[in-house]
């Protein structure tokens, strides 16, 4: 198993988040100074290990032990799993706290209590609480992060907490955490260079998120299912497979999900069949809680996943022409949100915008589902840790893509003046590879907060798609 110990003579062995940053432009900076002081701890980088985070929320005086705990870890999926549960959980009258990660916008929006954002002045009045306790115990960004939300949490008279991993799992501040429950949405390779080079590795990390007597639900390759089970028979914890206890039934108008003891009909369509598949995994989660006389499934879940927000996620933030943004950024996830949109049924044309990060080791797989698309623009993040115009160049000639369907542009500035001047209303443009890019095109949009993008905008009032209009038209423009 790879170490998660950084060698005490290099404490920048693990690097911290790539998009906080003291430095930068918006919106990968902090908006007050509680909150860049909170920004700067990222400096020190990403140091594994429970013994902070523990001594923290002991002299917060437990605040976690106030909350029953939802933890859900995995490489991809685990956000909208997350919220699906944080969903759920507030349409069955649980006062319900989410904590996800990392954010798009604002770093507010990682917390929410009863489905709104974290209120700025609460999120920097908690910051300045903890502040002297993160100096005594040395903890790094992310441990105050959690602890800043806990209290929150605590605060504000919340029942269930939702939360999803940082990275990892054995040694994830999340893992100081009383959870009810463990959910792992699967395992991919990223991360390699913290969390091991094979999934059986990776799967090893996250496995060690099990408890005596607290189950776990998961969705895993069958490669890896001896593994998880035999992890959870050690670690005493009830073992529950997606595949093996429920089934997907597609609809034209949604889908219907199958278990041992229950039929769940009726669920609304979501934009991807990975989203569908972290849905189906919290639904079987509180089912299976619920059985068993804990946490509760609401009494109509179809009606409550109605309404439910996944920014980021496969999402349709402009229409006319459509602009879909998805955080998709290792090899799984972007190829299949790849896959997804290359294969819908479009009138016009399908655009990718793509960037990356240095770290994020992409497989020729990618190139090949990208190879489909009518245009490619490669878009530097405006990050230290991006790839570059010429990072990009070999990635993507790497993979063989046609020079004269791959443009590179110098920033998403230069990106957004390229699509204004050739996009019409029957185009459709994919935004992934980063959750840093969708951040930083979204801000470029207009975008300040996420809510803002809860319902889809018409894509003429950013000024896109005015191409297939009338000479006039576009002068009034």
């Amino acid at each position: 198993m790879a170490s998660l110990n950084p060698r005490p003579d290099d404490p920048l062995a693990y690097p911290g988040e790539a998009g906080v940053e003291t430095l930068a432009a918006p919106p990968f900076v902090a908006e007050d100074e509680s909150t860049r002081w909170l920004f700067a701890l990222n400096r020190m980088g990403i140091r594994p290990g429970l013994g902070r985070i523990r001594g923290l929320l002991a002299d917060l005086d437990h605040p976690e032990r106030s909350l029953r705990t939802l933890v859900v870890a995995g490489t991809n999926g685990k956000g909208t799993a997350t919220r699906v549960l944080a969903t759920l959980l507030e349409a069955a009258g649980y006062r319900t706290a989410c904590f996800t990660s990392p954010h798009l916008l604002r770093v507010y929006e990682r917390l929410t209590l009863d489905g709104k954002p974290v209120d700025p002045g609460v999120f920097a009045a908690a910051v300045e609480r903890v502040r002297p306790l993160t100096e005594r115990h040395e903890a790094s960004w992310f441990e105050t992060l959690t602890a800043v939300a806990l209290t929150i949490c605590r605060d504000a008279g919340m029942e269930v907490l939702c939360c999803e991993t940082g990275l990892g799992g054995r040694l994830d501040a999340s893992n100081a955490l009383p959870a009810e429950a463990v959910l792992l949405t699967g395992v991919a390779l990223d991360h390699q260079h913290i969390l091991g080079g094979t999934l059986a590795e990776i799967a090893a990390e996250k496995l060690g998120l099990l408890k005596q007597g607290v189950p776990l639900f998961a969705a895993l390759p069958s490669e890896l299912r001896e593994q998880a089970f035999a992890a959870a028979v050690e670690a005493g914890s009830p073992c529950h497979f997606l595949d093996e206890l429920a089934r997907i039934e597609a609809r034209d108008d949604g889908w219907d999900l199958l278990t041992r003891h229950a039929a769940i009909p009726g669920l609304p369509p979501l934009p991807s069949p990975p989203l569908r598949n972290s849905a189906a995994l919290a639904l079987l989660a509180l089912s299976e809680l619920e059985r068993a006389g804990g946490l509760r499934l609401p009494a109509d879940p179809a009606a409550a996943l109605a309404g439910l927000f996944l920014p980021g996620r496969f999402q349709t933030v402009l229409t006319g022409p459509d602009w879909i943004f998805d955080t998709a950024h290792n090899t799984q996830a972007l190829a299949a949100s790849l896959e997804h949109f290359l294969s819908s049924r479009r009138a016009g044309r399908r655009v990718v915008v793509f960037g990356s990060m240095q770290d994020k080791d992409l497989d020729p797989a990618v190139g090949a589902v990208l190879a489909r698309a009518d245009l490619v623009l490669g878009v530097p993040v405006a990050l230290p840790r991006a790839r570059n115009s010429t990072e990009l160049g070999e990635l993507t000639r790497g993979w063989g893509l046609d020079e004269g369907a791959f443009r590179l542009v110098e920033d998403s500035e230069a990106a957004l003046a390229v699509l204004r001047d050739l996009l019409t209303p029957e185009d459709a443009v994919l935004v992934t590879g980063s959750c840093f890019l969708v951040g930083e095109l979204l801000h470029r949009l207009g975008f300040r907060d996420l809510e803002q993008t809860r319902t889809s905008t018409p894509a003429a009032a950013k000024g896109f798609g005015r191409a297939a209009s009338s000479d006039s038209t576009r002068e009034d423009g």
